[in-house]
Parts: structure tokens; C-alpha cells; sequence
């Protein structure tokens, strides 16, 4: 579900002109006087969302207060991702995959002397201006389904459209409204409406049907009577009426018996295809336990492999550690070494001996300089690696530092050049980085309006680098150009553009001054190390990978470089820092010399000293030994369960990809049985509507059956008739034409009449059975709807930390148990004994607890609430401790709240807005109401209090 980012208002009720209202947070409180608009401003987020205005208001209300034409509503929600799919936007369906914001349009045009409105979505941020002309505007009823695509349910539609005032009282509902409420907005309430309205009409069709067999039962004592009068009838009407019998009544009905044979016999063919297709269904659950078991070995195997790496890790950690105790011991050694060494040569002249001395002092001098400039690289490049692992700004040098605050605090809206490059291409970062590199602090200015007054800012900061107010959209292309490597996220100076079009990539220098002499030699070239020729000739323009700063590849590349250039850098400083031990220690030395102090001496002086840094050197290098040969054995350990978790992953992808097969395979075959049943359901009704005009006696089996044993099939019977026919044909009969026509007549009517009444009065039966039963396994339906709902609230209650309680609702299939039933709520609040909806128990906050809780639940699903709510007055008669009770509730939920309160409430209402705006009573002598003030919480104090 989507949420509101901002909302902008043209001529609606009696504001010109609102732009860019920020609604960008979680929590966002309307506050203002009564009458000062604030019932106003949730108006107008209802209609451009194509919901009703609250307390029987209209949109067509708000349009004729300004006095214009026309009114606009335009809104900017987010269409971002979950995770990474595209297919996870909530405007997807509208054919927005790529964009992260949508903006929704509302015009509200005065036509003739009615009001109509139409609604428009276009991606990414529009403004009002560049619509005007559009051609595809949308309906109501088709942006409501695109809406509710996007996440805008009917059923939150409903309770956003719940009249002011209702919101917070849904805990004085009696059980049976709240039960309504909960149906009618999960869709359950239009469908028990449709099953009344079904049963009256069954009622109607019933007493009908009994006038008609009144009307019957007379029709045949008629018949009576007339049958009086042929009773005398020759063999002449014997013979006639075993024809019309034959005829019209044994002729179809053994040829709907023999149609009835047919499809009894694809109906056997489809039980046993349904087996069939069960028994691959219980096949697919053993495929399943398979993929389970497999799943279980890849999972051992990972986390195998997980411990193994661990030691590893854990064991250089600790080489690490003996290394560093080792490292001052065996220094000590080398400086009884060297001792030793200078108390032999101890006879060596003072002048040498001063001469060495300031050798080694310029050396140690010269090495620490060098350590020095080692530790600030590495420093700089921890820095460096941090924030790009984080994702955060790129240290940045102070002149530009100062330059970018100087610009935000005089509000000017900008970017920097590097912000907005994305290099397509790995394999010409380095170029790009190369040509780009003397403008990677280049500002671009949002607006170009914003020129004269960022002019005078690098005027006073004497900043160096270019300025740029005037930007365009880069062309798509996909030439040999540089361009065609480079994708901006917004527009760039064109004079770039144009330069990174002029250049070429080519493959090598050769195959550059190829291409030059091709084209007269003002050909401009670069290689993929970066050697770039222009008019005024050719150099390197090379940048090393730990430099870059353009893109996300170009901050990976540089991640890696620095990741890869750091552990060379700090080894360079562990050299260098025993280079400085050991050149101070031999200076110390000499220096002892220079004055007099004998060598020998310092080395019988320290020699407890280093009888002590050779015992503690023994244990460290045993156990960096022991640890070095570990640490051999894991490698050849961590490679077999590589290979063992790369074999259980392939058999995991395996039994995988079998049991996606298997799964295909039975939705084919399911679906050819849908078709064929779809066919054969289709040829029973076929057979049911041909045949229906035969009289239900006629298709009862035991009378086919019958008719089978004396006739046979439909092919005698008609070699009977042309018998028949043909001794009726002779002259010498005798026949009375008004008795048998008066007969035929009435016996077809009544006949006719008896099987139309039969066939109504089965079909209401059927009707009136397959009615109450589909209402029977409705119930389930309705079952699971309060489910889920008392799911919901517990669920929201103990966010609240209260224990809410929903009441079993019995349901059954019968109207007075259907129309008594209701839902009951019990709360308890600290502790203390359960309370229902409106007992009178609960005091002004625990009523509004109770109905948030209430309302709130109406909205959340099972991937949680989402969406946002309007409120209206929650904090209304509230004191302090209940007023942040109910902030706190609401900050411990998912949804998106607008609320609104008047200004005369205690200010602790405002404790949970992250986003407070402030509306104004339009003054008399005024023609437009003042414009909404708004107060946002600082950022570092909403994550202080999330």
C-alpha cells in the first residue's frame, strides 16, 4: 500500500493556491480553529482519491466557494519497491515499474451548470502545468479499480469515508452495528443482502406456482368430461393414439435416454481421470518431502561451512595477537644482539662512532616522516572505507564542505556532479573518471532561479569550480561516444554532455590514431586507461581505482581498491615501526657510547631483562607454530565442505527443479480436466435445454428403463410409426375429426401445462435448496472475516498493551440467528477487569483506545496495516497521560495517520506528530483564506524517539 508524500490544492473551498503541502510522515496532526478548514483539507485527500466527503458534503460543495471555473487537487505518493522486484510497486498495474513516485491528478471543471471531475496519474513528479492538455483522463469508477490495484481497497475506501465524528465512537457500536460494520466492509454484507433478495423472489415464484396447479387440477376435471364422450373411439383411434403416443412421447424419451447413456459415460471417463490426477497429487507430496530433506542437508552443510570459516577467522585473530606479544620480545633480542656486537667493537674510535651516530639519527628521522605519511593514508583511507560501506556522503574537502553549507543554509536547492553520474560500463570507469575529474566538485543548481543568489555565495566563498543553474536532459544513445557509457539520474550541464559526446572510445592508442587519420585527424579519443588526444594533443588522464567517485560502480571499484591497497599499507607501517625500533634502539646506543657508557656494561646492566624476553618468546612461538599449522589444516577442510555444500546446494536445484516439473505437469493436466468438464457441464446443459420441454415423468430413469424392455432403442420405435402410418393411410377407416381434435387439444394443453408447472416448481425447489446452502458454506466466509478481524485487534491491542478479547459469534443458517448475531468486545486496561464496548466503565481515553483499536482493525491485513487513516479530534477531552497513551499506540503501529485537533488542546498532542499542520479562518475583508502553516519534528529527534 502506498502512502501521501505531498498534496497541492488549486481553487478549492477558499484557498488560491496551496503547493507542495509536505505529508511525507508517519504521523501528521491538521490543527487549527473551528471552521478554519481542517474537516477541508481531509475533503480534498477523500475526493482526489475518488472517495465521499464527510457530513454529506460533495466535492462540486468546495469547487463552487472559489468562484472560478475550475479546481485542481494534486497529490505525489511513493511507488517503491519491496525489496528489489519491480513486479512489488503498488502502481505496477497502472504500467509503472520503474518509477519510485506517482502523481495523482483531480480536475474539477464547472460544465454547463453542473460540476464533473476526472483524474489523471502520471509517474514521477509532474506539476499541475504539464497536464492541461492531457487526453487521457480517467473515469471515476476506472481510477477507483486502478487505486485499489495499488493497495486502496473498497474496504478501506469505506473507512476512510466514515463520517467525522464516527471514527473515534466505533466503541459505542452495539455488537450487531459493529458486526455489520466488520461485514460490510470486508464484502460480506452485499453478498447476505443477495441471498435475502433471492429467497423473497423464491417466495413470490412459490405462490405462483400454486395458483397454477389450482388452475390445473381444474383443467383436468374438464378433460374428464371429455373423455366421456370418446370412450366409443374404433380401432381407428387406437391405432392413431399408439402413433401420437410413439411420436410425442416413447420417440424422445428413449432419445433423451440414449443421449442421458452417452454422457453418464463421460462422466465415468472423468471420475477416473480425477483419480488419476489425486494420485499425482499425493506423488507431488513426496517430491516435496525430498525437496525438504535436501533443503536440510544444503542448510548443514552451510552452516558447516559457516564454522569452519569462524575458526579460520578466529585463528588469524589469534596469529594476529601472537604476533603483536612477539613482536616487542624479539626486538629485545636483536638489541642483546647488537649490544653484544657493539661491546666487542668497543674499541672503535669516538669520531667514527659520532659520525655513525648522526647517520642514523637523519635515517630515524627520515623513517618516522615516512611512517607518519603511511598512518594519515591509511586513516584517510579508513575514512574513506567506512562511508562507503555505510553508504553515506564522501568525505569531502573543507572548501567544498563550506560551500555546500553556505548554499543550504540560504535555502538553495542542489546537487553535486558526482551525485548524479552512473557509469554503465565497468570497463570505462577509469576514462570517465579521467575526463570527470577536474569537475567532481561542479554544483548544479535544482532551480536556475536560485543563479543571481548562488553567484554571490561563490563570490564570497571564492569557490573555484563552475556553477551551473542551466541543465538538460541527457539524450539516449548507444554509439562509440562516451556518452553512451554515462547515464544521468537528472539533468546535466549540456556543455558536459557535449564533451562526453565529442569523445570516442576506442580499444587501444593505435586503434585511435586509426580512427583520427580516418577523419582528417581532429578525431578526440580516449582508451580504457584513460589516454585521452584532443586538439591540443594527447595525454594520460589516469586515475587510480582508490579515487574514483563517480557512480555506484565507480564507489565499488574504488571500495574494492582501497579494501585491497590496505592490508599493503599497514604492513608498510609494521615495517617501517621496526625500522624505527630498531634504528632508536641503535642510536640510544650510540648515543651511551658518545657519552661514555660502556656497551658492556648496559649488556650485564639488562641482562634479567633479556633472560626474560627469551623465556617469554619460547611459549609464543610455539603456539604460533601450533596455530599456523591449524590454520594449513583449514583451508584443505574449508574447501572440502565448499565442495560439499556446492554438491548439496546442486541436488537441492535438483530435487528443486523435479518438483517444479511435476507441479507443471499436474496444473497441465488439471487444466485439460477443467476443459473437458467445462465441456461436458456444457453438453448437460445443452441436453437440459433441448430437452426440457419433456415432462419430467417422462425422464425418470425407471420409466426409461421401462420403455428399453418393450421397444428397445429409438430406431424401433420409428420402424413402428412408418407401420403405423401406413395402415392409417388406407381409405376404408373410419374417424371423427371434432372428437379427436377437442381431445388432442386439451390433452397437449394440460400436458404441456403440467410439465412446465412440474419444471418450475423443481427448478424453485433446486433454487430454493442450492440457495440456503450456498448461504451454509457462505458462513464459513463470514467465520473466518470475524476471525481475522479479532486477529487484528488483539493483535493492535497489545501494541496498545492492552488485552483485547472478541466473543465467539455463533453463525448458522438461519435468518433470526443471522439477524440477532453480534460481535463483543472486552478490553482490559491495566490489569484491572474486562470492560465492554459502551458500559459506561471506561474513562474518555479508554474510550478512544477502544475505538482506534476498532478502527485500525478494519484496515490491517496479513502483511500488516499499512495504507493511512484519518482521524478525526482523537485527543478530544483527553488529560495528559491518556493524550500520550494514545500517541504512543499510534506510533507502535504501521499506518499513515492524518489527525486533527483544535488549538484550545493541551500541546502534548502534538507529541507523536512527526508533521504538524496549522490551518487559519479566512478573513472577512479577504478574498482567499491565508495559506496552511507547517511545523516537521528535526529528524535526529523522531529517531530519538522511533
Amino acid at each position: 500500500m502506498f502512502h501521501i508524500k505531498s498534496l497541492e490544492m488549486v481553487h478549492w473551498d477558499y484557498w488560491q493556491r496551496i503547493k507542495n503541502i509536505p505529508l511525507d510522515a508517519k504521523i501528521i496532526t491538521i490543527a487549527g480553529q473551528n471552521g478554519s478548514g481542517k474537516t477541508t483539507l481531509l475533503d480534498a485527500l477523500r475526493t482526489l482519491f475518488g472517495l465521499d466527503c464527510s457530513m454529506g458534503r460533495t466535492y462540486k460543495h468546495y469547487a463552487r466557494h472559489s468562484g472560478q471555473q475550475s479546481a485542481w487537487l494534486r497529490a505525489v505518493v511513493d511507488n517503491k519497491s519491496v525489496g528489489r522486484q519491480l513486479s512489488n510497486r503498488p502502481f505496477r498495474s497502472s504500467g509503472f515499474f520503474s518509477e519510485d513516485e506517482v502523481t495523482l491528478f483531480c480536475q474539477i471543471q464547472k460544465n454547463g451548470g453542473d460540476w464533473k471531475r476526472q483524474y489523471l496519474m502520471r509517474a514521477g513528479v509532474v506539476e499541475i502545468e504539464e497536464v492541461t492538455d492531457a487526453s487521457d483522463w480517467l473515469g471515476v469508477e476506472t481510477y477507483r479499480k486502478r487505486l485499489a490495484n495499488a493497495g486502496l481497497s473498497p474496504a478501506m475506501a469505506k473507512v476512510l469515508a466514515l463520517e467525522q465524528g464516527e471514527t473515534d465512537k466505533l466503541c459505542e457500536y452495539a455488537p450487531r452495528q459493529l458486526l455489520d460494520l466488520v461485514f460490510q466492509v470486508f464484502g460480506d454484507k452485499e453478498v447476505l443482502d443477495a441471498y435475502d433478495e433471492a429467497k423473497r423472489h423464491q417466495h413470490d415464484t412459490e405462490v405462483e406456482l400454486q395458483r397454477f396447479e389450482t388452475e390445473l387440477e381444474l383443467s383436468k376435471a374438464n378433460l374428464d368430461g371429455l373423455r366421456l364422450r370418446v370412450a366409443s373411439f374404433h380401432q381407428w383411434e387406437g391405432l392413431n393414439k399408439e402413433r401420437r403416443d410413439l411420436q410425442e412421447e416413447i420417440l424422445p424419451s428413449l432419445q433423451y435416454h440414449e443421449i442421458r447413456q452417452r454422457a453418464a459415460h463421460d462422466s465415468r471417463v472423468l471420475r477416473d481421470t480425477r483419480k488419476s490426477l489425486l494420485q499425482q497429487d499425493g506423488q507431488l507430496s513426496d517430491k516435496r518431502a525430498e525437496l525438504s530433506s535436501r533443503m536440510q542437508a544444503l542448510t548443514a552443510a552451510q552452516q558447516h561451512e559457516t564454522a569452519l570459516e569462524a575458526e579460520k577467522s578466529t585463528l588469524e585473530q589469534r596469529l594476529n595477537e601472537i604476533n603483536g606479544k612477539l613482536k616487542p620480545q624479539e626486538s629485545l633480542l636483536e638489541q642483546k644482539v647488537r649490544l653484544q656486537k657493539l661491546a666487542a667493537d668497543a674499541g672503535a674510535g669516538i669520531a667514527d662512532v659520532a659520525a655513525e651516530l648522526e647517520q642514523k639519527d637523519t635515517e630515524l628521522a627520515r623513517q618516522k616522516q615516512a611512517r607518519d605519511k603511511i598512518a594519515a593514508r591509511i586513516a584517510a583511507d579508513q575514512t574513506t572505507i567506512a562511508a562507503l560501506e555505510s553508504k553515506t556522503a564522501l568525505p569531502e574537502p573543507d572548501h567544498v564542505r563550506g560551500m555546500r553549507r553556505a548554499l543550504r543554509d540560504a535555502g538553495i536547492g542542489h546537487a553535486m556532479l558526482p551525485d548524479i553520474v552512473e557509469v554503465t560500463d565497468a570497463r570505462w570507469q577509469g576514462a570517465v573518471e579521467g575526463v570527470l575529474r577536474a569537475y567532481t566538485a561542479v554544483v548544479l543548481l535544482e532551480h536556475p532561479r536560485d543563479a543571481a543568489s548562488a553567484y554571490r555565495i561563490g563570490e564570497q566563498e571564492r569557490y573555484g569550480h563552475f556553477i551551473v543553474p542551466e541543465r538538460v536532459d541527457a539524450p539516449s544513445c548507444n554509439d562509440d561516444s562516451l556518452l553512451s557509457v554515462v547515464k544521468f539520474s537528472a539533468p546535466a550541464p549540456s556543455w558536459l554532455i557535449e564533451q562526453l559526446a565529442r569523445i570516442s572510445r576506442v580499444d587501444s592508442v593505435e586503434a585511435g590514431i586509426k580512427q583520427a587519420d580516418k577523419q582528417g585527424g581532429h578525431q578526440e579519443w580516449i582508451t580504457p586507461e584513460a589516454y585521452h588526444r584532443e586538439r591540443r594533443g594527447g595525454r594520460s588522464l589516469f586515475v587510480e581505482a582508490s579515487r574514483y567517485r563517480f557512480g555506484q560502480a565507480g564507489r565499488n571499484q574504488r571500495l574494492a581498491a582501497l579494501q585491497k591497497g590496505l592490508p599493503a599499507l599497514e604492513a608498510g607501517e609494521d615495517q617501517l615501526t621496526l625500522r624505527i625500533g630498531k634504528l632508536a634502539g641503535e642510536v640510544s646506543a650510540l648515543k651511551a657510547r658518545i657519552a661514555g657508557v660502556d656497551a658492556a656494561k648496559e649488556l650485564v646492566a639488562r641482562q634479567a631483562e633479556f633472560d626474560e624476553a627469551t623465556h617469554n618468546a619460547q611459549p609464543l612461538k610455539a603456539a604460533r607454530t601450533e596455530v599456523g599449522g591449524r590454520l594449513g589444516e583449514l583451508f584443505g577442510l574449508i574447501k572440502s565442505a565448499t565442495e560439499a555444500r556446492t554438491r548439496a546446494d546442486g541436488a537441492w536445484h535438483g530435487a528443486k527443479k523435479a518438483l517444479a516439473d511435476s507441479e507443471s505437469h499436474l496444473t497441465h493436466a488439471q487444466k485439460q480436466s477443467r476443459e473437458t468438464r467445462s465441456e461436458h457441464a456444457q453438453a448437460l446443459t445443452e441436453i437440459h435445454r433441448a430437452w426440457r420441454h419433456l415432462p419430467f415423468s417422462w425422464r425418470r430413469p425407471a420409466r426409461r428403463l421401462a420403455l428399453v424392455d418393450v421397444h428397445q432403442n429409438a430406431h424401433q420405435v420409428e420402424l413402428r410409426i412408418k407401420n403405423l402410418t401406413s395402415n392409417l393411410d388406407r381409405d376404408d377407416w373410419e374417424t371423427n375429426d371434432t372428437v379427436v381434435d377437442q381431445h388432442a387439444r386439451m390433452n397437449a394443453q394440460l400436458t404441456g401445462r403440467q410439465a412446465e408447472t412440474d419444471d418450475r416448481r423443481y427448478q424453485n425447489n433446486r433454487a430454493i435448496e442450492a440457495t440456503g446452502n450456498a448461504r451454509g458454506a457462505y458462513i464459513e466466509r463470514l467465520r473466518y472475516t470475524i476471525k481475522t478481524y479479532s486477529r487484528n485487534i488483539k493483535e493492535l491491542g497489545e501494541l496498545a498493551g492492552i488485552e483485547v478479547h472478541a466473543d465467539s459469534v455463533r453463525l448458522e443458517n438461519d435468518d433470526v440467528q443471522l439477524a440477532q448475531a453480534g460481535l463483543h468486545v472486552r478490553f482490559k486496561f491495566d490489569g484491572k477487569g474486562a470492560i465492554g464496548m459502551n458500559d459506561g466503565e471506561a474513562s474518555g481515553g479508554q474510550q478512544v483506545m477502544k475505538s482506534l483499536i476498532l478502527l485500525i482493525g478494519l484496515l490491517k491485513s496479513d502483511d500488516g496495516s499499512g495504507g493511512f487513516v484519518f482521524i478525526d479530534e482523537p485527543f478530544a477531552h483527553l488529560d495528559i497521560r491518556n493524550i500520550q497513551l494514545v500517541g504512543q499506540f499510534l506510533k507502535n503501529t504501521d499506518a499513515q495517520y492524518l489527525m486533527t485537533t483544535p488549538l484550545t488542546h493541551n500541546t502534548d498532542v502534538y507529541d507523536p506528530s512527526e508533521l504538524t499542520l496549522i490551518t487559519s479562518k479566512k478573513k472577512k475583508d479577504a478574498p482567499w483564506a491565508q495559506p496552511i502553516f507547517v511545523l516537521q519534528r528535526r529528524l535526529e529527534e523522531v529517531k530519538r524517539r522511533a
